[in-house]
């Protein structure tokens, strides 16, 4: 689960990681990929102003990557990192682990990488290039972090089977409301890569490396004589826990101004959590 805390100014007065004569980058740095930050002095992680938990095995893994970066980074080169050479562990399994970690951590996908590549019985490689700590200019006005937000196919709960073109239209009625809220800081997957997800039985932390999302909405619709129930929630890819649940309950008739009165409910919603404004 993500720890959430408030970068201090010490962790921006530290210099950027220098590199000599084309060797391993210098440890004591702050160092910026994609949109993390990495302290190599205090071990800690950073996502925008947000300190992401990460334990030490998998930190140091992190570490060795950064310093070599666009390089395979060895088994062998992290067995002598992580584990001393009297200390017997299972190796490949607690590699396995750590990195799994890293990975959850970093919301990346080994099927699918995004920042870390891995090369089969060789090792490890980061793909993405290092830039600089925040200069003081980013600290006093920063950017505003753009989201990404996938809206999964809602699942039919009732033993009407014609109900699935009312949840198939709710889903795609949804997408469009979200995606017209603020382009520039919240990114909606398209309807033809999350519908691929219905009834596809995977995990949000699956479904969300995959995608490359922060945040996904899951729902259902129910019907039940002239009513219908439709049941929404908001979760966090990275921890997978609710950050807003709601429930509908409208009679079931004229489905479009139903569907658009959900939907724009909704988006609503998701604005607030989200505080999206410029």
């Amino acid at each position: 689960m993500a720890e959430v805390h408030s970068i201090g100014s010490n962790h921006r007065q530290r210099r950027f990681l220098s590199r000599r004569n084309g060797g391993p980058a210098e440890s004591q740095a702050v160092v910026r990929f994609a949109d993390f930050e990495a302290d190599l002095v205090t071990g800690e992680l950073f996502r925008g102003k947000k300190k992401i938990r990460l334990q030490e095995k998998p930190f140091q893994v992190l570490r060795a990557l950064i310093e070599c970066p666009g390089q395979l980074v060895s088994n062998e080169e992290l067995r002598r990192r992580l584990w001393s050479s009297n200390v017997f562990v299972d190796f490949d399994r607690g590699l396995k682990t750590a990195m799994s970690k890293l990975r959850r951590a970093l919301g990346d996908s080994g099927s699918h990488p995004r920042l870390v590549e891995t090369l089969p019985r060789r090792g490890y490689r980061l793909v993405v290039p290092l830039t600089g700590p925040r200069n003081h200019h980013e600290e006093t006005a920063p950017q505003p972090q753009r989201l990404k937000l996938a809206v999964l196919p809602f699942d039919n709960l009732s033993a009407d089977s014609g109900l699935e073109y009312f949840s198939d239209g709710m889903t795609q009625e949804i997408i469009f409301h979200l995606a017209r809220l603020h382009p520039r800081r919240l990114g909606v997957i398209a309807r033809t890569s999350a519908m691929r997800y219905k009834h596809a039985g995977k995990t949000v932390e699956q479904i969300g490396s995959e995608l490359g999302v922060d945040h996904v909405l899951e729902g259902s619709v129910r019907r039940a004589g002239k009513r219908v129930r439709i049941t929404t929630q908001l979760i966090q890819v990275g921890d997978q826990t609710p950050l807003w649940l709601e429930i509908y309950d409208h009679e079931f008739r004229d489905v479009l101004a139903l569907q658009s009165r959900v939907a724009e409910a909704i988006a609503r919603e998701i604005k607030s959590n989200f505080t999206l404004q410029d």
